[in-house]
């Protein structure tokens, strides 16, 4: 019993962060990708600074690793994973798939449009996850949370919020999406993160049509004054060339992607 009692009060003194809210470690989702013996470690230190983009990246797959083609950024672009930052190459640190993401590309492009110095990257995506599981109820809600708990223990102040996240809710109402979605910002906004957040209108998947609803709710979920901007429309990058298996991007879609990117960031007015 007295043995119980100890691993049971570890587990509530590992799980206690700001606010008072249990959300520590989090146990990786299958696919995720946690090789790091092949990533370059560095210290966090120098990543810290005033021109450096701190980006909480995530989602659903096309937010995480799960592209046509690797990339390795050629600029100084780093990866935060589990307290730790490394040089960033895909896949990716801390989401699901092994193949190439949007944001080391991004990354670059940030950096050589003069915008930014370096780029923190913080990728917690999972492939095939509807809003439900990251809202304040859901599962994998936690894992923003922990992210949060893990930068600030590093000093770093997250800049930037990038949602990409749409297609596993074709079939949502768009009342709800947005109920949900709320609700889950609003919790982050209670850690301190005032970043703005920028949402993708993405519900394209495989074969079948866009969904109209969602793209609604979420082009209706931008409010600056809220610090809600608008992400890209990725909808739009739907030929072949785009996707080659028509739900995840090319290499010459994830190109066009991480633009897409870059302009909503550059013309929303936030720095």
């Amino acid at each position: 019993m007295a043995r119980n009692m100890s691993v049971i009060m570890a587990v509530l003194i590992i799980s206690m962060i700001a606010g008072g809210r249990a959300a520590a470690y989090v146990v990786p989702q299958p696919g995720d990708y946690l090789d790091t013996s092949s990533k370059t470690r560095v210290d966090c230190e120098n990543v810290a600074g005033p021109r450096t983009m701190v980006a909480l990246v995530f989602g659903q797959s096309n937010s995480a690793n799960h592209g046509e083609t690797r990339y390795a950024p050629k600029r100084e672009v780093y990866n935060f994973y589990d307290g730790k930052c490394y040089v960033a190459a895909d896949p990716l640190l801390g989401a699901t798939g092994d193949r190439g993401s949007v944001w080391t590309r991004l990354g670059d492009m940030l950096i050589e449009s003069g915008m930014y110095d370096k780029v923190l990257l913080v990728p917690v995506g999972v492939g095939g996850t509807p809003v439900r599981r990251w809202t304040t109820t859901g599962d994998l809600h936690r894992r923003i949370l922990d992210s949060i708990y893990q930068l600030k223990k590093k000093g770093f102040k997250i800049t930037h919020i990038f949602w990409h996240q749409g297609e596993a809710d074709v079939n949502t109402p768009k009342d709800d999406y947005v109920k949900m979605f709320t609700a889950m910002l609003e919790d982050i906004r209670k850690r301190g993160v005032d970043a703005p957040i920028y949402v993708a209108v993405a519900t394209r998947c495989g074969s079948g049509p866009a969904s109209l609803e969602t793209q609604q709710a979420q082009r209706e979920l931008v409010n600056t004054e809220k610090g809600i901007y608008p992400g890209p429309f990725t909808d739009a990058l739907d030929t072949m060339d785009d996707r080659y298996d028509s739900c995840h991007f090319s290499d010459a879609g994830l190109r066009k992607h991480a633009a897409l990117w870059l302009a909503a960031v550059k013309y929303s007015g936030r720095k």
